[in-house]
Parts: structure tokens; C-alpha cells; sequence
């Protein structure tokens, strides 16, 4: 579980950091978006390992949609 918190803190921290350094934000969202993806995979891995089964696509596309909602937040 500390390994889910250090990777959305990570993937905050370079979000907020793009905001404040627009010549390296280009960077700063790619790092972001690595990640995110860390902690999708950590999530699926928690999921799998205490369901010993892959998440549902119902359940995917909720994080997707969330991680949008989420990302229009921070630009708006």
C-alpha cells in the first residue's frame, strides 16, 4: 500500500510541478502519466492478488473516466 501512496503523490507532485514550470511541463505530464500507470498496475496487482482474478473491464473503464474528471480538474 505505501508503494500505491508514493506513486499518486509522485504522479500530484509532477502535475502541480508542470503548472509552475510550463517550459518543462511537456516532461513534468510524461512523468506524471509513467506514474499513474505504476499505480494502475500496483492497483490491478492488489486486485488480483486478493481476488486471484483481473479486474473487470466495468472496472478499468471507471478509473479511466476518473482519472480524466481528475484531469480536467487540474487544468480548469
Amino acid at each position: 500500500m505505501e508503494d500505491l501512496v508514493r506513486y499518486r503523490a509522485m504522479e500530484s507532485l509532477c502535475r502541480q510541478r508542470a503548472v509552475f514550470h510550463p517550459l518543462d511541463s511537456w516532461r513534468l505530464l510524461a512523468e506524471a502519466e509513467m506514474w499513474h500507470h505504476k499505480a494502475e498496475e500496483e492497483i490491478d496487482s492488489r486486485f488480483r492478488e486478493c481476488n486471484g482474478n483481473a479486474p473487470t473491464a466495468l472496472a478499468k473503464r471507471a478509473s479511466h473516466s476518473s482519472a480524466r474528471d481528475e484531469n480536467r480538474s487540474l487544468a480548469g
